[in-house]
């Protein structure tokens, strides 16, 4: 399944199986490249930590993000956020 995918690759960040670069770089290959129809809900989220991971600049230091700028500490905040929300979209159907 289409969510599941994303699960693991915010899972594997958040346990620091995947580091900051490699999930950067893999999240925004695979946003960019899907080909699977989802819904508004699913989109909310993912689009969500796309645009975090966009924004992630590897020089921000926590406490110092604009706009357009977050931390890695910042960008493992709202991966945490989006992989909650999208565990219970999965599990309420």
């Amino acid at each position: 399944m289409l969510a599941y995918k994303y699960k693991m690759l915010m899972k594997g960040f958040i346990d620091d199986v995947i580091n900051v670069e490699d999930f950067e770089r893999a999240y925004l290959k695979t946003f960019k490249n899907e080909t699977e129809r989802m819904d508004n809900a699913l989109f909310e989220i993912l689009n969500r930590v796309f645009e975090a991971v966009d924004c992630y600049w590897h020089e921000c230091h926590y406490g110092q993000e604009t706009a357009f700028d977050i931390s890695e500490q910042q960008l493992r905040k709202e991966v945490c956020e989006a992989l909650i929300k999208l565990n219970n979209l999965l599990n309420n159907p």
